[in-house]
C-alpha cells in the first residue's frame, strides 16, 4: 500500500575521504568515479592543490603534477555528490541514537571471544534486577553448564548444572556467614556432595577450629591433631634432669604417649614420680572420674610395679605397687624404665 509525505530515510548522505598512500609516483586510482578535476579537493601534507594545475583526471584515476612520496599525507575529498550510504561514518552514532533496550544478546555476540578490560575500577557489573534466580548462564554448543546467580539475600555458583551430579556452591548468610554445597538447581543438599574423590584428592586443609565427622553435636567434634616429642624427669635422680625418649599423638582430647628413660643414675630411694608430660591430664566428666593409667612395659626403676597412673591435674606418672596398695620405692644405680598410656588433655 503507498504511503503519504516523504518515504522513510534509509540510508546516510555523506561526503566522502579517500587517504592515498604516495608510492613515489604521479597516477593514483580513485575509489569513485567524477567528473572533472573540480569534483575533487586534493591534499597533500594538509595543503589544498589546485584543480587542472596541480591535478588532473583521467579515467577513474587523479594524475598528480608531481610524484607524491610515501611519507606525504595525501587525501581527497569527493565534494561534487553525497554518496547513500548503508552504514553510517564512523564515530558518527552515539548513546542519545540508540534506543533502550535496542541491541539485543545476539549483536553482541562475539564469536572469537570478548576481552573486557578497566584498570583500577569494577571491570565488569551484571545485575539481573530485582528478581533472584541465574544472572549468567555458561554453556557450551547451546548447552547450559554451568551459571552464576543470586538467591535470597546470597549468591550462587553451581559449576554442573546436571540433574542428576549437579554441583555448586550457595553462600548462606546463616551462622555469621557459610558456603553450602548445592545440586545443580541450587538446592541446598546435606550429606550428599563430596569434596575430591578416590583418586583425584585435596592436598591439605587449614582449619582454625575443627570439624565434626559422623555427626554434628559436640561429642563429634575433632578440634585438634598433633604429634610431638617430649621428655621426663625422675625422682631419686641426682640431677634430676629431662631426658630420654618420649613420643606422643595428640587426637582431639586424647594423648597417647610412648617413653623410654634410657639408663639413669638413681641415687636416692624415695617416693617414684615421672614428672613432664606434654598435657595437663584433665577429666571431661567432672572431678569424679577415673585416673589414667600407664603399662610399664620394662621397669628396673621401681621394684614390684608393672603399672601406675596419672594424675589428674598433673603431668606426673605415679608407679604403683603390683597387686597392693602400698607405697612404691625407687631402686638405686643405674635403671631405666619404659611406659606408654592415654590419658584426657585439653
Amino acid at each position: 500500500m503507498g504511503t503519504l509525505g516523504n518515504k522513510p530515510v534509509t540510508t546516510f548522505q555523506a561526503l566522502e575521504k579517500q587517504s592515498i598512500t604516495g608510492n613515489a609516483g604521479t597516477t593514483y586510482a580513485l575509489d569513485h568515479s567524477v567528473t572533472n578535476a573540480n569534483d575533487l579537493e586534493v591534499f597533500v601534507n594538509n595543503v589544498r592543490q589546485e584543480p587542472t594545475t596541480a591535478y588532473t583526471i583521467s579515467g577513474q584515476n587523479i594524475v598528480m603534477s608531481e610524484a607524491i612520496a610515501s611519507t606525504d599525507s595525501f587525501y581527497v575529498i569527493y565534494q561534487s555528490q553525497a554518496f547513500s550510504k548503508a552504514v553510517p561514518a564512523d564515530t558518527s552514532v552515539t548513546t542519545a541514537m540508540l534506543q533502550d533496550d535496542a541491541v539485543t544478546s545476539a549483536k553482541i555476540a562475539a564469536t572469537n571471544g570478548l576481552t573486557i578490560d578497566n584498570n583500577g575500577a569494577t571491570v565488569l557489573t551484571v545485575d539481573r534486577g530485582t528478581s533472584a534466580g541465574t544472572t549468567i548462564d555458561v554453556q557450551k554448543d547451546g548447552t547450559s553448564l554451568a551459571s552464576i546467580g543470586s538467591s535470597g539475600s546470597a549468591g550462587f555458583i553451581v559449576l554442573n548444572t546436571s540433574s542428576t551430579a549437579g554441583v555448586g556452591l550457595f553462600g548462606s548468610t546463616n551462622n555469621g556467614g557459610c558456603l553450602l554445597p548445592t545440586d545443580g538447581a541450587v538446592n541446598a543438599l546435606d550429606n550428599a556432595k563430596d569434596l575430591g574423590r578416590g583418586d583425584i584428592r585435596w592436598r591439605d586443609i587449614y582449619l582454625s577450629s575443627g570439624v565434626y565427622v559422623g555427626g554434628t553435636t559436640a561429642a563429634n567434634h575433632l578440634d585438634d591433631y598433633e604429634t610431638g616429642s617430649f621428655q621426663l624427669s625422675m625422682t631419686g635422680e641426682s640431677s634430676g634432669a629431662a631426658t630420654g625418649h618420649g613420643i606422643y599423638t595428640k587426637v582431639g582430647n586424647m594423648c597417647h604417649f610412648n617413653w623410654y628413660s634410657g639408663t639413669r643414675t638413681i641415687n636416692s630411694a624415695v617416693a617414684p614420680v615421672l614428672t613432664g608430660l606434654p598435657f595437663t591430664h584433665t577429666s571431661p566428666y567432672g572431678s569424679g572420674s577415673s585416673y589414667a593409667s600407664v603399662v610399664f612395659s620394662h621397669n628396673t626403676y621401681v621394684n614390684n610395679s608393672s603399672a601406675g597412673y596419672v594424675n589428674i591435674g598433673s603431668t606426673s606418672i605415679y608407679p604403683t605397687a603390683n597387686n597392693s596398695s602400698g607405697g612404691t620405692v625407687t631402686a638405686t644405680g643405674s635403671k631405666y624404665i619404659m611406659c606408654s598410656g592415654s590419658y584426657y588433655c585439653d
